[in-house]
């Protein structure tokens, strides 16, 4: 047998951070993503901070990911040596490391350093040794552009040409920017002293060349939160905010993380505590201290707060364990927090911060409102942008004594937690901070773009892994609820470098290109091809029981011909179309199924045998004992998929039929790709040894995801109108039909619900009501309902003003709703729904069914009470929350998901 080919080399990147806490977190947060990406990282420490981190880590593992090499080099400094002096350790850097870096760039043969910006003298063996250096801003992108007008500032007599202040007036460089006083500007702040400021501003002007002529400016921020700043440093690419991986411990921190806090916090009500937190920097006095502390306990509220060892000087132990003894039961007290975790808890109200551009990113990424309290540096600036640009936060004042008493911290606390658009403010950046990460996002596109074009040793090689781009077919079944997961997982390989030709029947393929309106929607990565689907063009092309018989006979042949002549390996097939199994027989094609429904669903199916075997059904898919089967979520046996699904005798037998032929076609696929995670279906995913689970999947911020309407995207403007929490989305998917009584009593439901109200009515929704009704009708409800025909899905339900979701419980709207934490009002319509309903009431709780009548009419006044039932309901709200977060840390790096995704990429590498 020939030995296999050796692995291919994996890319190999310096990250060069300054040393300092806050410069040191965010690019480990982004070596983890490089890592996750297929990367090797060198990630440079100095020798005094390499030894902290491995100390902080105590008896840790795996909080380093293998692909992270921990190095270090001496910062220039005596061992007594005040590192607290960011002047004077700056000064000391270059002398100390360049010769270190540059020999292990030569012996490592790296090709790229991503230096921290304050350690841009790196850039200085660009010439020597060839390697190409990325630029990293620990800062804004405002910072950035203010740091560019500095010579401007000291030519227009703001600054004087050592630092000092010379005309104390507001800077706003464009209208989204902060403003900001010239006292406030960061190199005025950083130093306390003259030596020290001009210091400052002479590291500022040697630099700012070398800033301006980077080949690239990482920055940890996003598009949407800095228009202003990124159109004035061209050369900045956003890709925030970073995040600590979600299942295990960052590698990087100073001190020990106490995680104590958090079984603390979920003690704590929802939305209750006030969490305090200064960084790594500041230093307060002990008035200060004392201030804080006695302004935490006027508050009235349970407060976490963050006190490291050289907080304060003054302090002692003594002072500490009275004052933690004094709040016992009320109040925390750690030496360091794992931040990002304790933001995201349901528990914290507030955020009472020195705004480093760290906590700024995390608190807006997590929605959490600000007590502002700046110590200095960008701080200002980051201040400014939270009160006076994004209006997220408000600003402590300190008195005539430049203190900040007591009760003004109990006063803007009140202020703070009482103000509703302020909390909507702050879930409005949550939702965009999310949506720019999620795959498709602004953010999630410029890593990747920066990743395969400019990280991979040079453009040749890009081109060169272009010639050999890895090509996968990808074939869903033609329903839309098949589609869009489909078209979803194929913008994700796109991103990975796949080549994906996307194969719809002529009539859906015709539908999406329509619905898509825009030119170059589709990305390049994405061919989208099309054969018939043996149907006349008079015929229903959305009668799924006739589309399942004449596919085979109509397809299989057309895909044989695109898989020869393109010379395609993989192909990923919708279980639904698992009669193209046999082209792994006929072609040596390899093949992956990918699940349109739960993993419980499929479990089932290969369970049928054994529901006739036991007299539950019959061979023709006709019940025989009523009784309630449960693998997983219990469903009646008339709920069954394959029984629902067949509205005929006919219809059921051949379904039944099909089932047991594609049975025993599965053992040639080599996988079966679902979309579903780990943690919400374990028992299930335990009964398929072949499963990968890599979902929730998420619809990309931008390009086509398959719809076959038009999205409306004006029900968005809407929402932004309404409450937090307030609106009902009303979304039926694309196969759901409801009669004329049906249809009337949903609208009079939703029209005498307490809430206002989104509806999806897709144009084949309903047969037989008058347009004058139905335009009548739509008038009557301006003001408190919206009725449109289609919606960007996603993006509602991650909408704060969404309150619940009443939904058919189709898979795809399932996960969705599971992803932005939903509670359901059910209601299913057939096939897996029953199920799937089942899952959202009896397994999870994060909903309530919606009962029909003696004839079997959901009843407006069931639409009514259960929706008033569901809004009340503070624990399903609670249970869709913590459902929420562990839907997202499974698709985020080092998840379940994201992990299982990883493999299928390898695999499908496989060429």
């Amino acid at each position: 047998m020939a030995a296999p080919p050796p692995p291919r080399p994996q890319p190999h990147v310096m990250v060069l951070p300054f040393p300092a806490q806050g410069h040191v977190m965010p690019l480990m947060e982004l070596s983890h993503r490089l890592v996750g990406l297929g990367f090797e990282v060198e990630f440079v420490h100095t020798d005094f901070n390499r030894d902290r981190v491995i100390n902080a880590m105590a008896n840790e593992t795996g909080a380093i990911p293998d692909g992270i090499h921990m190095v270090s080099f001496p910062d220039g400094m005596d061992p007594a040596g005040d590192r607290a002096n960011i002047a004077k350790l700056g000064d000391g850097l270059p002398a100390a490391m360049l010769g270190g870096i540059e020999e292990m760039i030569r012996s490592e043969g790296i090709r790229w350093v991503i230096a921290d910006v304050s350690m841009a003298w790196v850039t200085e063996l660009a010439a020597t040794v060839g390697v190409h250096v990325a630029l990293f801003s620990t800062y804004s992108a405002a910072v950035v552009a203010h740091r560019l007008q500095v010579p401007k500032l000291i030519q227009d007599g703001v600054l004087d040409e050592i630092g000092n202040v010379r005309r104390n007036e507001m800077i706003q460089l464009r209208p989204t920017m902060p403003p900001i006083l010239a006292v406030e500007l960061p190199w005025v702040t950083l130093s306390g002293t003259p030596d020290g400021r001009r210091m400052v501003i002479q590291n500022v002007f040697k630099t700012n060349p070398t800033i301006s002529s980077a080949e690239v400016i990482i920055c940890n921020t996003f598009q949407d939160i800095e228009p202003g700043a990124l159109a004035l440093v061209p050369n900045v690419l956003p890709v925030g905010p970073l995040e600590a991986p979600a299942t295990s411990r960052l590698a990087g921190h100073f001190w020990p993380e106490d995680t104590t806090c958090l079984a603390w916090l979920d003690e704590q009500d929802a939305c209750s505590v006030v969490y305090v937190a200064f960084g790594s920097f500041t230093v307060f006095d002990m008035a200060r201290v004392q201030e804080l502390a006695d302004g935490l306990v006027l508050s009235g509220r349970p407060f976490l707060w963050v006190i490291r060892q050289n907080f304060t000087n003054g302090a002692g132990e003594g002072w500490l364990e009275e004052f933690r003894h004094r709040v016992s039961g009320k109040g925390m007290i750690v030496g360091w927090a794992p931040q990002q975790s304790v933001l995201s808890h349901p528990s914290i109200t507030c955020f009472v911060s020195h705004c480093g551009w760290n906590s700024t990113m995390e608190g807006l990424r997590h929605g959490v409102p600000f007590l502002c309290w700046p110590y200095f540096a960008d701080q200002y600036c980051n201040q400014s942008y939270i009160c006076n640009v994004w209006g997220t936060g408000v600003k402590l004042q300190a008195d005539e004594r430049g203190v900040v008493t007591k009760e003004e911290i109990k006063n803007k606390v009140e202020q703070l937690v009482d103000d509703k658009e302020i909390k909507a403010r702050a879930a409005k950046w949550k939702h965009a901070a999310c949506t720019s990460i999620a795959e498709g996002g602004s953010s999630h596109e410029n890593l990747l773009k920066f990743l395969l074009v400019d990280i991979d040793n040079s453009k040749k090689t890009t081109s060169m892994a272009a010639a050999t781009q890895p090509h996968v077919m990808v074939l869903p079944f033609p329903a839309q609820g098949h589609v869009i997961p489909l078209m979803e997982l194929s913008h994700r390989l796109a991103d990975q470098g796949f080549k994906i030709d996307f194969v719809n029947t002529e009539f859906n393929h015709d539908r999406v290109l329509k619905a898509l309106a825009e030119k170059g929607a589709i990305p390049g990565g994405i061919r989208m091809l099309s054969i018939p689907d043996g149907l006349d063009p008079a015929d229903d092309h959305t009668d799924i029981g006739k589309l399942v018989q004449v596919l085979p006979a109509a397809m299989l042949s057309p895909l044989e011909k695109m898989i020869r002549s393109e010379k395609i390996k993989w192909v990923i097939v919708d279980v639904s179309m698992s009669w193209a199994l046999e082209l792994a027989t006929t072609m040596g094609v390899r093949i992956a199924l990918f699940s349109t429904y739960s993993a419980a669903i499929f479990a089932l199916r290969m369970n049928l045998p054994k529901l006739i075997e036991d007299g539950i059904l019959d061979e023709t898919g006709n019940v025989k004992k009523h009784e309630m089967v449960q693998l997983m979520p219990p469903i009646d046996a008339a709920e069954i998929p394959w029984v629902s699904l067949g509205s005929t005798q006919e219809r059921r037998r051949y379904n039944i039929q099909n089932v047991f032929k594609t049975n025993r076609l599965m053992a040639l696929a080599e996988m079966i790709i679902c979309n579903t995670f780990r943690e919400i279906e374990s028992e299930a995913l335990e009964l398929l040894s072949n499963a990968l689970p890599v979902g929730p999947l998420l619809a990309p911020a931008s390009g086509p995801t398959g719809h076959f309407l038009p999205e409306d995207m004006t029900c968005l403007t809407w929402l932004d109108t309404q409450a937090p929490g307030s609106v009902i989305y009303v979304a039926f998917g694309s196969s759901t039909i409801f009669d004329v009584a049906q249809f009337h009593e949903l609208a009079n439901g939703l029209a005498v619900s307490d809430q206002p109200f989104l509806w999806v009515v897709r144009p084949n929704f309903t047969n037989g009501i008058q347009e004058d009704w139905f335009n009548e009708y739509k008038d009557r409800i301006k003001g408190k309902g919206l009725v449109i025909s289609w919606a960007p899905q996603q993006r509602v339900l991650s909408h704060p003003s969404i309150a619940c979701f009443m939904s058919h419980c189709g898979w795809n709207s399932t996960m969705e709703g599971v992803l932005h934490g939903v509670p359901f009002l059910c209601w299913p319509y057939f096939s897996d729904q029953f199920c799937n309903q089942s899952y959202i009431c009896n397994v999870w709780k994060t909903g309530i069914k919606l009962c029909r009548d003696k004839q079997g009419v959901v009843t407006q006044e069931e639409i009514k009470n259960k929706a008033a039932q569901l809004l009340e309901d503070k624990e399903i709200k609670e249970r869709a929350v913590t459902l929420k977060t562990t839907a997202r840390a499974s698709i985020q790096e080092g998840g379940s998901s994201h992990q299982n995704f990883l493999e299928l990429v390898n695999l499908l590498r496989e060429q």
